[in-house]
C-alpha cells in the first residue's frame, strides 16, 4: 500500500486520478434512447453511465447490450424496455403488435421471458387492451410506461396502471379532449396551439397532477424534443446542438440548421413558441407538487441530455436537485438504486469527474474530464475525436 498526497492508502497497482479542483458525480442516466453501436459510444464520452432503451429491435439491442457487457463495445449499461403498439396504419417501427387480449399478454410475457423490466405501450395499441398489457406486466414484476394511445387521455391511463407517461405532449393532450386522432403527426402539432392558453392553476391541472402524485406516476418529459419541435426555425443552429456546433463534422452542422416543424405564418411562429414556454413552466410545477420526473431526451447524440437538464435547470428547478434527477432518482425508479445512481461505498464503480460545479452551474455538467465504468476509465478527449467531434 501506498500513500498519495491526500494520506489515503492506495492499494498497489491502482490508478490515481487527480480530482484537485474537480467534481466526482455518479454516472448520469439517459431515460428515453433509442441504441444503434455508434450512440452508445457518444453517451460514454457525454458522462452517460446508464440508460433506458424504450424501443427497439429485439435482437439488434440484445446483441448491443451483449457487445457492450463483453468488453467488445464502449457503451453504458442498458436498460431494457418492451415496446408494444397495435396493427394499423401508423404502427411503431419495431413490430411487437397487439391486437387482442391473447396477443396483448403474450408479447408481455415474450419480453419478460428476455430479462427486459418495462413495458412501453404505444399509439396504435387499442384502449381496451391497455388495463390488459398493464396487469399482466405488473404481475410479472415490469413497469409499464408510455405514449397515451390514441382514443384514450392521460388521465385513463394512470387509472388504468400505467407508472409512467413519456413526453410531455400527452399531459396537454389530457386538457385537450377534441384531440382524439394521436397515432399521426397530429400528437405533435395539435399540443403546439392550444398549450399556450393553458392555465397551469386551473381547477383541471391541479385535479390532474393531484391524480399523478396519488397514483405516484412518473413523467419523462423528454424537453429536448419539445424544444427543437416547437422553438428551432430553418437557417439557424439547433438549440440541442448549440454548445456543441463549432466542434461537430460538417455534414451534422448542416442537417443541425433545417429546423423542426413548418411554420405557416408569424401568428403560428408565436403560438409554438408560447406553447413550449408552457410545457416548461408545466415542468417545474409538477417538480412543484412532488411528481417524480426523470431525465430523458428521446435523443442519441449523448450531449442531447446536457441540454435537458439545462431546461430544467432554466424552469427553477435547483441545480442539485436536477442533478439527483439524473442520477439517484432514475435509479431508485428503476430499482437499482442499491447498486447505481451515487456515490458511495459498495456501489459499482460508475462515475464522472467535472471540471466546474455543474450544482452551483448545471451547465458545466458538458465540462467532463473523465468518465468511469465498471471501474473502467475513460477520457471524453480521447472519444470524441473517433467519432469525428473535437475535444473540448
Amino acid at each position: 500500500m501506498s500513500k498519495p498526497e491526500s494520506g489515503q492508502p492506495t492499494a498497489a497497482g491502482a490508478q490515481v486520478i487527480d480530482g484537485t479542483g474537480k467534481m466526482l458525480l455518479p454516472g448520469l442516466w439517459d431515460m428515453h434512447q433509442h441504441f444503434f453501436p455508434d450512440l452508445a459510444v457518444f453517451d460514454i464520452a457525454s458522462g452517460i453511465t446508464t440508460a433506458r432503451d424504450l424501443a427497439n429491435s429485439i435482437e439488434d439491442l440484445g446483441k448491443l447490450k451483449k457487445h457492450i457487457e463483453q468488453g467488445e463495445q464502449i457503451g453504458p449499461r442498458i436498460v431494457l424496455a418492451g415496446f408494444i403498439d397495435g396493427p394499423g396504419p401508423y404502427e411503431g417501427p419495431v413490430k411487437v403488435l397487439a391486437a387482442t387480449p391473447e396477443e396483448a399478454r403474450q408479447r408481455v410475457d415474450d419480453y419478460a421471458k428476455l430479462g427486459y423490466v418495462q413495458i412501453k405501450i404505444y399509439s396504435s395499441v387499442k384502449p381496451e387492451l391497455v388495463p390488459v398489457i398493464i396487469d399482466e406486466a405488473h404481475k410479472l414484476g415490469l413497469r409499464v410506461s408510455g405514449h397515451v394511445p390514441s382514443g384514450m387521455i392521460a388521465e385513463q391511463f394512470v387509472r388504468d396502471g400505467a407508472d409512467e407517461i413519456q413526453h410531455m405532449n400527452f399531459v396537454f393532450l389530457n386538457f385537450m379532449p377534441d384531440v382524439t386522432e394521436t397515432r399521426t403527426p397530429a400528437r405533435f402539432t395539435e399540443p403546439g396551439k392550444p398549450a399556450a392558453g393553458i392555465d397551469l392553476n386551473s381547477p383541471q391541472v391541479n385535479q390532474f397532477i393531484a391524480l399523478l402524485k396519488e397514483h405516484h406516476t412518473v413523467i419523462d418529459p423528454t424537453m429536448v424534443y419539445w424544444e427543437g419541435t416547437y422553438t428551432d426555425r430553418p437557417g439557424a443552429v439547433r438549440k440541442i446542438d448549440a454548445y456543441m456546433f463549432d466542434r461537430l463534422p460538417l455534414q451534422i452542422q448542416r442537417n443541425s440548421k433545417t429546423g423542426a416543424l413548418p411554420i405557416p405564418d408569424a401568428a403560428t411562429d408565436q403560438l409554438y413558441r408560447a406553447s413550449y414556454a408552457n410545457f416548461v413552466r408545466m415542468v417545474k410545477k409538477l417538480y412543484d407538487n412532488g411528481i417524480t420526473i426523470v431525465a430523458g431526451t428521446d435523443k442519441g447524440s449523448g450531449y442531447a441530455l446536457h441540454r435537458e437538464l439545462e431546461i430544467y435547470n432554466q424552469a427553477g428547478i435547483p441545480a442539485p436537485q436536477v442533478l439527483r434527477m439524473a442520477t439517484l432518482t432514475a435509479a431508485q425508479v428503476m430499482k437499482r438504486d442499491n447498486e447505481l445512481g451515487s456515490v458511495a461505498p459498495g456501489k459499482l464503480a460508475d462515475l464522472i469527474l467535472v471540471n466546474g460545479d455543474p450544482t452551483t452551474n448545471i451547465s458545466d455538467i458538458r465540462k467532463l474530464g473523465t468518465v468511469i465504468k465498471g471501474g473502467a476509465v475513460m477520457y471524453p478527449a480521447e472519444i470524441w475525436p473517433a467519432l469525428g467531434v473535437r475535444p473540448q
